[in-house]
């Protein structure tokens, strides 16, 4: 049986690299010391998902990358919820922010 490779959309091709990556091993430690301060869901585009995790000692938002050094993407969000409770987020504060 032959594997195919997933197609990168043209939003997560030409994006340059996050001014502050986390890997979800830093995410997991983050949210265990109760460094982050709010999970913000953004929808980058129509029906794909990142998460940006605010941290409190660094300015501005993170982005959580996938094993590739790429931001990791999700296309559902029932996906992503079942993610982010395997995370362990707790009371951590989660938002969302679609397009408009």
């Amino acid at each position: 049986m032959a594997t195919t490779a997933r197609q990168k959309s043209q939003a997560t091709q030409n994006q340059e690299p996050p001014p502050n990556p986390v890997t979800q091993l830093e995410l997991v430690e983050l949210l265990h010391k109760r460094a982050v301060n709010e999970l913000v869901i953004v929808e980058v585009e129509p029906g794909r998902y990142q998460v940006h995790p605010i941290v409190a000692w660094r300015i501005g938002r993170s982005v959580l990358l996938g094993s590739a050094g790429q931001p990791r993407t999700f296309r559902s969000l029932d996906t992503l919820a079942t993610h982010l409770k395997t995370l362990g987020t707790g009371h951590t504060v989660v938002r969302m922010e679609l397009l408009g």
